[in-house]
């Protein structure tokens, strides 16, 4: 029997830490050269390069660049020196039907060259006409689903994938799918919720240094890199970086036999994917994939500036509301005096049935807070043992495990606390009750761990059908707004006061 916690947590990490950019292999749609810019020769090859380039990884290990009939003179000069520059080069073989195109990728101490199969000339594809209804900005929740559904149907034209996804990080990184286009009949996981674990810090840092990750086939073996070296070559930035067996498996899991993904950045930051599934084995092409970049990082524009607007119109909000409750404390000849006449006020301002303030040892409770007795340990555990000047939690017992008899009318709080020159520290605290909450899931996402032949291992779950959560003892999330309004409120008092 597993300490199943414990256990759980040591495959997490181990799966968190695994080195996905030196996997010393990629996958077969392209094969892969390492040049090695100290010596200027080839230092890898992978085992595949006579499909693509009609010369064997023998024949080319250890050969001088300057030798690389396909490498114009003066190439690498034109690949700009700071790690992850890139540079395309177009139809480097053409034998009449297929035309192979590179791309070379500046590492830390080389170059990493890609080959794959390009697009010819029939097969030209203009991505205008989906990019155009993107380049407006929505203004509101229901132009925002139309916004979605714009971006999805590009990408589903432009890659053929049935399933097109908006997949949507939230702070813990559990990911939830917003908006979703797929064949008739084949389920929807629109809704549905996975855990941050699906796609673990490592692969999340990947999507964000990344245009894009395809998978054209979950069922090929991934292709040896032979080196004159014994490191194997940082495939970082890679295109053909081969793919994680357990992420294979959980691709397998979900009857998905290739599949195609496109970061979501905003601000820096990876906002969400475009996921994309198929039933059959697909490879697109790089321009295939460079329209579908274009066309997410067109909907990440509008995404962002529709963020923005709406972050400053909250704020102006919140001023308002802070402003108003500040003013109406402030009025009072003891300004103390003032927080406890406009306590109920104070509690509906995050939205909270209970309020609690304390100053010294005085404690004041408004609706429904805990006893003074239970506030007394509350207050005492903020003032003394939290360092942060702003806490929430919307688990009380994650803090007090055995009191949750005695914190029966609050299950979470949100607390701030600021220093007074005349009074010392000002504690304020909101509380909010339990409620039955009911998350849906894609699936069990708890403890996928198997045992096999006395072997515990990481497992992705195998079935993705809908799963729901239901979870008591927990209070309604404090939300982003939420703890503006606490900081910009303590905020104030610390001017004020």
């Amino acid at each position: 029997m597993l300490n199943d916690n414990v256990e759980y947590a040591r495959l997490i990490q181990g799966c968190e830490s695994e080195e996905l950019h030196l996997s010393g292999a990629i996958q077969a749609f392209g094969a892969l050269l390492r040049l090695d810019t100290a010596t200027m020769t080839v230092s890898h090859a992978s085992a595949n390069l006579a499909r693509f380039m009609h010369v064997a990884p023998a024949d080319v290990l250890g050969r001088s660049v300057d030798s690389l009939e396909w490498l114009p003179a003066g190439t690498l000069d034109k690949l700009a020196s700071a790690q992850g520059s890139m540079l395309a080069l177009i139809n480097v073989v053409h034998d009449g039907t297929t035309r192979i195109d590179a791309k070379l990728i500046r590492t830390a101490a080389g170059v990493v060259v890609e080959f794959e199969t390009g697009l010819t000339a029939k097969d030209a594809l203009s991505f205008h006409a989906h990019q155009r209804p993107l380049m407006g900005v929505p203004s509101t929740p229901q132009q925002m689903e139309e916004y979605h559904a714009q971006l999805l149907a590009g990408i589903r034209a432009i890659s053929g994938f049935r399933r097109c996804m908006i997949y949507r990080f939230q702070e813990d990184w559990v990911g939830e799918v917003i908006a979703e286009a797929a064949e008739p009949g084949d389920g929807a996981y629109l809704g549905l919720r996975f855990p941050a674990s699906d796609i673990p810090a490592i692969a999340r840092n990947l999507y964000l240094n990344n245009a894009s990750r395809m998978i054209p086939d979950v069922h090929a073996e991934s292709v040896p890199i032979l080196g004159l070296q014994d490191a194997p070559p940082d495939l970082s930035l890679s295109d053909l970086r081969s793919v994680s067996p357990v992420h294979l498996e959980y691709l397998r899991n979900m009857g998905v036999a290739a599949s195609f993904s496109v970061p979501i950045k905003v601000g820096g930051q990876l906002w969400g994917l475009v996921a994309c599934h198929h039933g059959t084995p697909t490879t697109l092409t790089p321009d295939q994939r460079a329209a579908c970049v274009a066309l997410t990082s067109t909907y990440a524009m509008g995404i962002s500036s529709y963020t923005s607007t709406r972050r400053l119109q909250l704020l102006d909000s919140l001023d308002h509301k802070t402003d108003e409750i500040l003013q109406l404390v402030s009025e009072s000849e003891d300004p103390l005096d003032g927080i406890e006449m406009h306590s109920e006020r104070l509690m509906h301002v995050l939205d909270a049935s209970g309020f609690a303030f304390a100053v010294g040892s005085h404690v004041a409770i408004t609706g429904d807070a805990p006893s003074l007795e239970t506030m007394g340990l509350l207050d005492d555990w903020f003032s003394n043992q939290c360092k942060e000047p702003l806490f929430s939690t919307h688990h009380i017992t994650d803090i007090f495990p055995d009191s949750h008899l005695i914190f029966a009318d609050a299950a979470g709080f949100m607390a701030i606390k600021a220093r007074s020159p005349r009074s010392g520290w000002l504690r304020f605290y909101w509380f909010r009750p339990a409620e039955v909450q009911e998350i849906a899931w894609a699936g069990n996402p708890s403890k996928p761990v198997s045992e096999k032949a006395g072997a515990v291992a990481l497992s992705p779950r195998r079935s993705f059908e809908r799963w729901v959560e239901v979870k008591h003892g927990f209070c309604r999330n404090w939300n982003h707004e939420n703890r503006l309004v606490a900081s910009k409120f303590r905020n104030g008092l610390l001017r004020w006061l």
